[in-house]
């Protein structure tokens, strides 16, 4: 009899990485131990508020000549509860009732990572969508400062090595980015900045709005005579703050990650004004205080999904069996340290599009030297004889 195993698994994930205080009762039927049914009925709980951040779905089938023998479906969640409160608990129809509310956060993509490398971004200047509606406050340097504020938020934090590459617009129609970015654009603009930087990753971004919220921010940009004549007054002052972050491979050009974010604080400073973003004076702002608390999770994203990337660095020259590879001193490589080798390549989609292939050469390379901008590796076969050249790769995973 032949026997054919067939196993299927589909992921929900939840779409943001903030915790969600979620309330749900539990039940379990009432035996011999009360006790013992209302630590059942809590952990029934306790599973149903998990599933509300995430679950696996892995469905499993056995088939016999054509025919389903086994059909088992389980459903498991990965995500982490805090703050657990009873609510209530109750006896019904001989179930034993207990209603929780409880924070569920869904557990980190990578959390066994060990690679300890610091992988290099650049980070590029942001597009500003609306330039009008930045007048207030003088807003206009949001497209510098702000990503300089995820440069030295995440150069702190010592996993990764952020390049200033703010003067570089990735994008020039804001507005409609990225979706009018062909494939190729987004190979030549992202894969030629990380390559002048020697990065791994592009991070860049558009502020869609910095608008004053409601009426009064329409006639904002009209001047306070309009507002005095409509009867608008400073207690009105709440305003958005709406920006897109993008994360783009630098070696294909691929997008690895892609999120809108948007807050609302109350716009304090007088309408004279100027402070600038980033500034003092905007962070002492109610706003300032809401964007600065956006921006921490901007930056926690990114932390999250780069550590869960491989660490790469392009081969900068060949020869017998010494390699050059383009990393830094302060990537933390050190002597001694071993990578494996890819060979890279272009193949086109039924669409004609280039992408990149990174082909596994099943060998490996020893860290001999490391210099202040590149790293001296050997091997023991020859360069020549396993045809590895010019940017090819070196990946730690």
């Amino acid at each position: 009899m032949s026997s054919q195993l067939i196993i299927i698994l589909l992921w929900a994930a939840a779409s943001t990485v903030q915790a969600l205080s979620v309330e749900v009762v539990g039940r379990a039927e009432i035996g011999n131990s009360v006790s013992y049914s209302r630590t059942m009925a809590l952990e029934d709980a306790m599973q149903r508020a998990s599933l509300r951040a995430g679950a696996q779905v892995s469905s499993t089938q056995l088939m016999s000549k054509g025919v389903v023998e086994q059909d088992d479906v389980r459903i498991a969640s990965s995500s982490r509860l805090s703050n657990v409160e009873v609510l209530w608990e109750d006896q019904r129809d001989g179930l034993y009732e207990v209603a929780i509310k409880a924070d569920v956060s869904p557990q980190a993509m990578c959390p066994a990572s060990t690679q300890r490398y610091r992988k290099a971004i650049a980070v590029a200047g942001f597009g500003l969508a609306n330039p009008t509606e930045a007048s207030m406050g003088d807003l206009h340097n949001v497209e510098q400062a702000l990503p300089r504020v995820l440069v030295n938020s995440l150069n702190d934090r010592g996993a990764i090595h952020a390049f200033d590459a703010t003067r570089v617009s990735l994008y020039q129609n804001p507005r409609r980015a990225p979706s009018t970015e062909t494939a190729q654009q987004r190979l030549t603009t992202s894969v030629a900045l990380a390559t002048q930087l020697g990065a791994q990753y592009v991070v860049s971004g558009v502020v869609r709005s910095l608008a004053m919220v409601g009426e009064a921010g329409d006639y904002a940009r009209q001047g306070d005579s309009w507002l005095t004549l409509m009867g608008f007054d400073d207690d009105d002052r709440r305003r958005q703050f709406v920006v897109d972050v993008f994360v783009h491979d630098g070696l294909s050009g691929a997008m690895l990650f892609q999120r809108s974010y948007s807050t609302e604080g109350e716009w304090t400073a007088a309408r004279t004004a100027r402070p600038g973003f980033a500034s003092p004076k905007f962070w002492q702002t109610p706003y300032g205080g809401e964007v600065r608390n956006l921006l921490s999770g901007v930056i926690d994203d990114i932390d999250e999904v780069l550590r869960c990337q491989p660490f790469m660095a392009r081969i900068v020259k060949a020869r017998g069996h010494r390699l050059h590879i383009e990393a830094s001193a302060g990537a933390g490589i050190r002597p001694g340290d071993t990578f494996k080798v890819y060979r890279t390549g272009t193949f086109y989609n039924l669409d004609l599009e280039p992408r990149t292939e990174l082909t596994d050469m099943a060998t490996e390379v020893v860290v001999k030297q490391v210099q202040p901008q590149f790293v001296v590796a050997e091997m023991q076969l020859t360069a020549e004889h396993l045809a590895i050249q010019r940017d090819d790769m070196v990946i730690a995973w």
